[in-house]
Order: structure tokens, then sequence, then C-alpha cells
């Protein structure tokens, strides 16, 4: 079950800017819509500007890390094992969070 998502750019150009969005889903909906829910989370992963980031889904037990590039003809996805050390390496501030609960 996700628990949330923090989306970090890998370069200070996208974050300038974006400045931080904030998608809150309830848990109900969550349950209840998992596909309407999972659209607005794509969503708002693609209307993100192009460049590259770092995606930290805040799974249980443990978070998935994937990172994405973002371009207007597409995107492209690679996903990572989980390493503490890569989440605690990131250096630019959050683009992007969602909470669920």
């Amino acid at each position: 079950m996700i628990v949330g998502m923090t989306v970090y750019p890998w370069d200070n150009r996208c974050s300038k800017l974006v400045g931080i969005n904030i998608v809150k889903i309830s848990e109900v909906d969550y349950r209840d819509y998992p596909d309407l829910c999972m659209k607005i989370v794509v969503e708002a992963l693609l209307s993100l500007p192009s460049g590259s980031y770092t995606v930290v889904n805040h799974t249980e037990p443990v978070p998935c890390v994937m990172d994405i590039r973002l371009a207007d003809k597409g995107c492209g996805l690679r996903l990572r094992p989980f390493d503490r050390e890569t989440i605690n390496s990131i250096k630019q501030p959050a683009c992007l969070r969602v909470v669920v609960g």
C-alpha cells in the first residue's frame, strides 16, 4: 500500500519553476476508488516541467525509489531497489508530495 509519495527534481532548474505541489487523497477514496486516485497521481506527475526526477514511494514495509524523465514527447522510468543512501543523498527540495490519509 502506498502511504505517500515524494518527488524530487535532479537539479534546481525544475524546483524553481515548480515550487511544491501537495495532493491529498483520503484513505477511503484510495480504498474505494483506486483507479481514480492513480489517475490523479499520474496527472500530477505529468504536470511537472520536463526534466529528471527521483520519486520515492512511501510504501509499507519499505519505500520504492524510481527515476523518471519527463519530456514533451513522453516519459521514461527506471526502478531502483530500496537504498537508504539514495534517499539520504537527495539535495533538492521536494516539488510534489502525495499524501494518503
